[in-house]
């Protein structure tokens, strides 16, 4: 009896923790499997996180690059009562540039610009523009190809206007009225080197909107901008720029288009552009130039079908203007070994956007103008200027009014 009641003892006590033991190896077994399945949807998911940062998409990559650049205005009438320019604070433009490398030999850019800081409906307050969203296909130094939202390549402003770049609050009025910088339309095109330091750009383009043209602005309201585009006119714009001498830049800019588009006008409206500019350095002193001449065909007949008959608000047949800028870096004079940079500008400007008016067609006095600017631009950083200037205007009407100008622009 006793040794069959240490039988059932030794049963009792042995046999559970055989159970437990399978028990145990099953769990262990279970554990193993779950662990292998979550190893392969990790390494899954590091995949598609790979994948998504090689190709720019849900995240910001290495190859895509972010910046931008913005400027803040004060504008004072001075000796006159100009509302549009009294006593005025405005964030004149805020501006993102997103580039992207999608390969080893095709690179994205673009740019969008907010003017005036606040977009209301159709209220007259600021606006929103894509000014350059491009491919460009790099295939070689000599060859390469480009497409989409393009700068037009005309003048030194209108392809490099970020505010750190240029002397005054403003931009020059050769390159507002003259040239309506900042022109972008839809095209394709080439560019390339043609030489060691001559370097070319060939686009075609939408042309201009001549509807749009006015005596005092010359073309700036007929610029397209990519909007709705009317193709029934094209334009060839073309730049050769020289580089090949230290501290000398050598430009020459040509454009060619038709622009009547839908206009019913007997005629096509062919404009032309010629521009020649130059950038010098030397010692601490910077020199720039630049000269345009736009020739609008057949304005006599543009001015008629649109009615524009007197001298206030007709089409020239010949824009003008020229200017020339010289700049001296003094800070090495007070410390040699300061990184900041300042500089006193003085630029003038000579521009007529009604310079040869057509048959019959009186030309206004008011649009023959003058301009000193002179001032200062402060660097602390080469990214950020912080700018002063007073800008003596004249014209042949003597209904010129001068300006104080006062501004910081900074980029990123």
């Amino acid at each position: 009896m006793k040794k069959l009641f240490v039988c059932f003892t030794m049963l009792f006590l042995f046999h559970p923790s055989s159970v437990q033991a399978d028990r145990i190896d099953d769990l262990e077994q279970k554990i193993e499997v779950l662990q292998k399945e979550l190893k392969t949807i990790k390494e899954d998911q590091m995949e598609r996180t790979r994948l998504q940062l090689e190709s720019g998409y849900g995240e910001f990559s290495p190859k895509t690059e972010v910046g931008g650049y913005m400027e803040l205005h004060y504008n004072d009438t001075v000796g006159g009562d100009n509302s549009t320019t009294d006593e005025q604070l405005d964030f004149h433009r805020f501006v993102l540039l997103f580039n992207h490398e999608l390969a080893d030999w095709i690179q994205f850019s673009s740019e969008v610009e907010i003017e005036h800081a606040f977009i209301e409906g159709d209220e007259k307050s600021g606006e929103i523009e894509l000014e350059q969203a491009y491919a460009d296909f790099l295939t070689g130094e000599h060859l390469n190809y480009r497409a989409g939202v393009l700068l037009t390549p005309i003048g030194i402003i209108n392809q490099h206007h970020e505010p750190a770049t240029f002397n005054g609050v403003e931009r020059p009025f050769v390159d507002t009225v003259i040239l309506p910088t900042t022109w972008s339309e839809s095209g394709a095109g080439i560019f390339g080197n043609l030489l060691p330091g001559l370097s070319y750009q060939l686009n075609i383009m939408g042309g201009l909107e001549a509807e749009a043209f006015s005596a005092a602005t010359g073309l700036r309201g007929g610029r397209q901008k990519a909007f709705k585009t009317n193709l029934e006119d094209l334009a060839l714009a073309a730049r050769l720029e020289y580089k090949g001498l230290p501290g000398l830049a050598v430009g020459a800019s040509y454009y060619t288009g038709d622009s009547a588009q839908d206009l019913d006008v007997d005629g096509d409206v062919n404009v032309e552009i010629y521009e020649v500019d130059f950038r010098y350095t030397i010692a601490g002193i910077d020199f720039q130039g630049e000269i345009a001449q736009v020739d609008i065909g057949d304005a006599e007949k543009l001015n008629t079908i649109l009615g524009k008959t007197s001298g206030s608000d007709a089409i020239a047949e010949e824009l003008f203007g020229w200017y020339l800028e010289g700049a001296y870096h003094f800070l090495p004079l007070i410390n040699r070994t300061t990184s900041h940079d300042a500089a006193l500008f003085l630029r003038y400007e000579d521009y007529d956007t009604q310079k040869t008016m057509p048959g019959g067609f009186a030309e206004n006095p008011a649009f023959d103008r003058q301009a000193w600017t002179f001032g200062l631009t402060y660097r602390p950083i080469p990214d950020l200027a912080i700018k002063v200037d007073y800008q003596d205007r004249k014209n042949e009407a003597g209904t010129a009014e001068d300006l104080f100008n006062l501004g910081i622009g900074w980029e990123f």
